[in-house]
């Protein structure tokens, strides 16, 4: 991994989510607003393509901690700071291992493992979260924010094939190259 180029682009992500991703969002549908999780598609993305375990999780981490630093306010008004980056970082670990099973360039591939991976991170924040707050938070209201994970989920794995042709064009800017190959200057 190459450390300075990933925090460039997680700064980078994190911007574009915080302004542009407003145009991005759907809302109604009985369960607020949708948008996608561009930080997942780098999260899946590196979780996809790092040459290490260590390397998938901490660079997911660092991407949940850049959630949980931009998070407004979880359910009943509180947000906690880590549970997303603990859940991406996990997620992660899902991805890397599975990750053999799966065709890469395949776009339906990139599509699962990014639903898969959103369930995965939103439902623990959403649960965590719910548990932190639980005086305000009603069983409707947690299955609301459930729904909406879930409908988030699918946004983002529709946007995944996208976000995978945009970073496969930096991937030697991101990625080191695998150990036993040379590189060419």
């Amino acid at each position: 991994m190459r450390w300075i180029a990933f925090i460039i682009l997680t700064f980078l992500c994190v911007l574009i989510q915080m302004t542009v991703g407003g145009l991005l969002r759907f809302r109604g549908f009985g369960i607020g607003s949708i948008g996608p999780d561009l930080l997942a598609i780098v999260a899946v993305f590196v979780a996809m393509y790092a040459r290490s375990r260590v390397d998938a999780m901490l660079a997911a981490w660092v991407l949940g901690l850049a959630i949980d630093l931009t998070a407004a306010g979880g359910p009943g008004g509180g947000t906690a700071l880590g549970p997303m980056a603990i859940a991406y970082a996990l997620a992660a670990d899902g991805i890397f291992r599975v990750r053999g099973a799966f065709f890469r360039e395949r776009v339906l591939a990139q599509a699962v493992l990014a639903f898969g991976f959103c369930i995965a991170a939103h439902t623990a924040w959403v649960t965590i979260q719910s548990l932190i707050s639980y005086r305000h938070v009603t069983w409707s209201a947690y299955g609301e924010m459930l729904l909406q994970a879930l409908a988030l989920s699918a946004y983002t794995a529709v946007l995944m094939p996208l976000g995978h042709m945009a970073l496969i064009c930096g991937q030697r800017l991101l990625m080191a190259a695998a150990p036993g190959r040379s590189r060419r200057v």
